[in-house]
């Protein structure tokens, strides 16, 4: 029997996905594995590192960097005008068809009436800025997440999924250890249920190990066949992968030839994983470091303008 379409769809363990043709364990993790992160570094606190938090206001705002880098690099992508039946007119075309005979050219169409010609008519070009693409989120919920760190992540994928809904950006959700597991609404991955994505964004469960391949797999291959669009990829993570090629050759090549951006976070202050520079400089995507202080806050900057 299929698991329900709400659920999380893993790819199988030995890295391939099913959307390559190849088969998957569709079971989720065992529950046994996963470890609850607390939702504060003391029991009984607030909540203070999701966005809105009364404390850590500081953490908020890092968030909000965040998405205006995103923001910028997203409008960047979007295709300004297109032709839309509601749009302004801002250009003459040829009339295609006879439904667009309100936006004739009056002497033209006196001409053509009386000395008719397979060439018809100018007509108003209608244009209208349009908005949209995809945007999947790839959430790392390795054992090393757990805590802090996990719930900071939640926060920054609750900011870009408001941020995709300014910008009606479709958005998918894939949580990745050494396993990938991918949602879908409706059996599709892409979805404009932000309502439902926020909810996914606030689960902080965490275990296994690391590895990007999987994940990355997963990903790029709904992008597949979607046409030349606004297409990127957040990926968040906090250690180097352990498992499946480390070096995502493969996934780097289909990405550039997919046109998708990739952008990374790194939480954490040291060993900062190469493959990440790599992933996100080879694909035009923003690299950004997190780091804890002392204090409890997480501290963000931007590593490709260092």
């Amino acid at each position: 029997m299929a698991p329900p379409e709400d659920l999380n769809i893993p790819s199988d363990a030995t890295g391939e996905a099913t959307d390559d043709g190849h088969k998957r364990d569709d079971k989720e993790p065992p529950k046994s594995n996963k470890v609850f992160a607390s939702k504060s570094p003391d029991p009984g606190d607030e909540e203070d590192y999701w966005i809105g938090g009364k404390k850590n206001l500081e953490s908020a705002d890092n968030v909000k960097v965040i998405m205006k880098v995103l923001e910028g690099n997203f409008q960047r992508n979007i295709a300004l005008r297109g032709d839309h039946p509601g749009g302004l007119p801002r250009k003459w075309k040829r009339m295609s068809h006879f439904d667009e005979m309100e936006d004739v050219d009056p002497s033209e169409i006196m001409i053509w009436s009386e000395h008719t010609t397979p060439s018809l008519p100018r007509v108003h070009r209608r244009e209208k800025e349009m908005m949209g693409g995809e945007i999947a989120i790839l959430r790392d919920v390795s054992t090393s997440m757990m805590g802090v760190y996990s719930e900071w992540s939640s926060s920054v994928v609750r900011g870009v999924v408001e941020l995709a809904r300014s910008k009606k950006m479709r958005v998918g959700y894939i949580e990745f250890n050494h396993r990938s597991y991918k949602y879908k609404r409706n059996s599709k991955f892409f979805t404009r249920d932000y309502n439902w994505m926020m909810e996914l964004a606030s689960k902080t469960e965490c275990s296994g190990n690391t590895n990007y391949e999987d994940a990355l797999k997963d990903a790029l291959t709904e992008f597949r066949g979607r046409g030349l669009r606004n297409k990127h990829i957040l990926f968040i993570t906090d250690g180097i992968p352990t498992s499946g090629d480390c070096d995502v050759l493969s996934e780097r090549v289909r990405a550039k030839k997919l046109g998708v951006c990739i952008h990374s976070i790194f939480i954490g202050s040291k060993n900062y994983p190469r493959i990440l520079q790599k992933i996100s400089g080879e694909t035009s995507g923003t690299q950004f470091i997190a780091t804890r202080r002392k204090d409890g806050t997480i501290r963000i900057e931007r590593r490709d303008k260092n």
